[in-house]
């Protein structure tokens, strides 16, 4: 793939196991990790540490031993020297292999690893069919034309496509013209039905179910041969169908140990860590985890020795114990929850007991924050603004759903990653290893005044129990994304979570306008939990990107007290009234493809999907602003009406 894909595109939209378009209109699928860091020849490239990134919290989440960045294509000019791993390059395979002839109709299967594709002797052209067949195991195959149509000839048969262009599938039929006359085959059958799902509450056969048709389990992604036994149904899919790959990926905000107070030790372990491939950080920390520390030490010493990095093994040591730390001291004010919480709950409350702080130590590169002012029109509401000036996030990719998206995507690691993403998945734990890309950013991180929601939600409590249903509150806490409490989710989780989130989006919204970035730059971080002892309500806009637009300080600028206050009652002003309105701000139970938004749309506080970390899941802003008929019950309805001008 020279020069097509972004290398952050390969995380998403566009990992393994994707089908991507190129700009000749060639569908392609994207190939599995084996087939990475490879050479034209298929030979393995030079130096493959140059690509090797290290987040010690991801990885431990993950269960993996690091994380690799896409290699980026470098050619080889004439008459210069060759730059180190040239060459290499992402694969990607032709799929689907069955083509059409644009005149006549006629299907022929090409072998696209060996085989041309050749101009038609009767003239049109040879151009992909839009059908393909997959499953929710998340394997993809070709569209079983001649087992769906009965054709009993030898090898492909002579079958031809009609599509009359009718807005539903019974108008494309596939027929084999080799067939015996009055045969199923010769008689043809229509596409309709084929792409419907099966029923399994009500035991509901899919058309290929009905047609004895199994899933082959075919993962071209891997390669030929690469087949595995599937008894999940098949199900027709167009190649452009927008459920047919969900990227599983997370990320991290990398976080410094706040707890080291040698800034000797703290220098060591950046230089250590910004020598990462040279030193082989993912195959130290194995050797730490395995309790060999002393060879982890004795190699990372010899490594940062032949750099000109002059320490003792007992400051590599300090400095190793400091990188590979998971779990963080809790700073601050900041308390441990009442209750257990879930993995990624927990993961994220970490980034939150240190981003609400001050950071602000020049040998800390990757994290700097520093408190801002709250405007005393805001002071009633935002507790706490910090100007994030400096932030470096991780970005892992680590499998994909097909159909319908995983509520537990992290159930099986790692090996349900590398079994998907690897025809040969390595055994060893220090081999194991999935994409990653690391970008550096900025942002402004805001915290709601905890009394204040304690309040909005005693004297609302009357109308929040009519607005959020049973049933909404289910919904919710059933989106993975959200984070939800590992009890059973309550109305006070639930209001928390719309009014934190319909608050970023509104401040999103009103930011772009301010900063000169686009909205799709623009990302939100949650931190969100009701835990009675250590309870979140804050949330990070923030911009991050590794080869785009790129971080220029227009962002943190506005944090400033003199100008987030305007900016503030100007985003609400805006979310105060949609053009969808009054249908919009109504209670109907619940919108979005999975009914858990209320007050959301288009018009008003919906994003991109790549700057809502929930994919526009849990928004209503009647819970920040009410509805046009009923302000007081917003939870910043009263700045509205306070008199303050909107500049």
């Amino acid at each position: 793939m020279n020069r097509e894909v972004r290398i952050g595109q390969l995380i998403a939209p566009f990992g393994p196991g994707a089908i991507y378009t190129d700009r000749r209109g060639t569908p392609l699928v994207v190939c599995g990790l084996d087939h990475w860091f490879k050479q034209p020849g298929g030979e393995q490239c030079q130096d493959l540490s140059e690509f090797q990134k290290f987040e010690p919290r991801l990885a431990a989440l993950l269960h993996v031993n690091r994380f690799c960045k896409p290699a980026d294509f470098r050619e080889v000019r004439k008459g210069q020297e060759s730059p180190p791993n040239a060459l290499v390059y992402t694969p990607a395979q032709r799929f689907p292999r069955w083509y059409r002839n644009s005149k006549t109709g006629k299907m022929r299967r090409f072998n696209l690893c060996t085989e041309r594709l050749d101009r038609p002797a009767g003239g049109g052209r040879w151009l992909p069919v839009r059908f393909i067949a997959v499953c929710q195991n998340g394997h993809l195959c070709e569209f079983p034309w001649k087992e769906w149509i009965g054709c009993q000839c030898q090898g492909d048969g002579d079958l031809y496509l009609t599509d009359r262009g009718g807005a539903e599938l019974s108008s494309v039929k596939v027929e084999c013209r080799t067939c015996p006359d009055g045969s199923s085959g010769r008689k043809g059958k229509s596409l309709a039905g084929t792409m419907l799902k099966p029923d399994l509450e009500s035991g509901e056969q899919s058309a290929f179910q009905k047609a004895g048709i199994s899933c082959p389990g075919e993962r071209p992604w891997l390669g030929e041969g690469a087949e595995e036994q599937c008894e999940l149904p098949l199900i027709g899919a167009l190649i452009n169908q927008t459920n047919l790959y969900f990227p599983k990926t997370i990320s991290a905000i990398l976080l410094p140990d706040l707890q080291e107070e040698d800034d000797s030790i703290t220098e060591l372990r950046n230089q250590i860590e910004q020598e990462e491939s040279s030193c082989s950080l993912g195959v130290a920390k194995t050797l730490w985890n395995m309790n060999q520390k002393a060879n982890a030490i004795a190699m990372v010493h010899h490594a940062i020795k032949s750099l000109g990095i002059l320490s003792e093994p007992r400051e590599v040591e300090r400095a190793l114990d400091s990188l590979f730390k998971t779990t963080f001291a809790i700073t601050g004010n900041a308390a441990q929850p009442a209750v257990s919480e879930t993995d990624l709950l927990a993961f994220r409350r970490a980034e939150y007991n240190i981003i609400r702080n001050e950071v602000n130590n020049p040998k800390i590169p990757n994290l700097r924050v520093i408190p801002s002012s709250v405007p005393h029109e805001l002071a009633s509401w935002i507790s706490k603004i910090n100007l994030v000036e400096r932030l470096r996030e991780t970005r892992v990719f680590y499998g994909f759903d097909r159909i319908e998206q995983s509520s537990h995507p992290l159930d099986g690691m790692p090996q349900s990653a590398m079994n998907q993403l690897f025809r040969y998945p390595p055994s060893a734990p220090q081999d194991r290893w999935l994409p990653a890309v690391e970008v550096f950013g900025e942002g402004i991180y805001f915290e709601i005044g905890e009394q204040k929601i304690a309040e909005w939600y005693h004297q609302n409590s009357e109308w929040l129990s009519v607005r959020l249903s049973d049933g909404f509150v289910m919904r919710l806490a059933g989106v993975f994304q959200t984070l939800p409490p590992i009890g059973a989710a309550d109305r006070a989780w639930v209001a928390r979570y719309l009014l934190v989130h319909s608050l970023a989006h509104i401040m999103i919204n009103q930011l772009i306008f301010e900063c000169g970035y686009s909205t799709a730059s623009l990302r939100e971080r949650l931190f969100v939990s009701a835990d009675l002892s250590a309870p979140m309500a804050g949330f990070l806009i923030y911009t991050s990107a590794g080869d785009s637009e790129g971080t220029l300080g227009g962002l943190v600028r506005l944090g400033r007290p003199e100008r987030i206050g305007p900016i503030v009652q100007r985003a609400l002003s805006r979310a105060s009234w949609c053009s969808a309105d009054p249908i919009c701000s109504e209670n109907l139970g619940g919108t979005g493809s999975r009914l858990a938004n209320l007050a959301a749309c288009h018009a008003c506080v919906l994003l991109p999907e790549t700057s809502c970390e929930t994919i526009n899941q849990g928004l209503d802003r009647a819970m920040v602003v009410g509805t046009p008929y009923d302000r007081d019950c917003g939870f910043m309805a009263n700045l509205l009406e306070s008199g303050h001008v909107l500049e």
